[in-house]
């Protein structure tokens, strides 16, 4: 797997919180189930650069 840009980082972690918050407050399984699915589908787009930051250095 590839190092996690800035960009991805921020995301995850964006999507990690509101996902956790909105299951906590609907207690749906369904919320928490596509925000997995969100963060699964970021780590595949890190991987393949489609996440891509221009302010990042290499």
């Amino acid at each position: 797997m590839k190092p996690l840009s800035k960009k991805t980082k921020l995301v995850i972690a964006w999507t990690a919180l509101m996902t956790v918050i909105g299951t906590a407050l609907l207690h749906q399984w369904q919320f928490f189930a596509i925000g997995c699915f969100s963060i699964a589908f970021l780590l595949v787009a890190n991987h393949f650069d489609l996440l891509k930051d221009p302010n990042d250095k290499k």
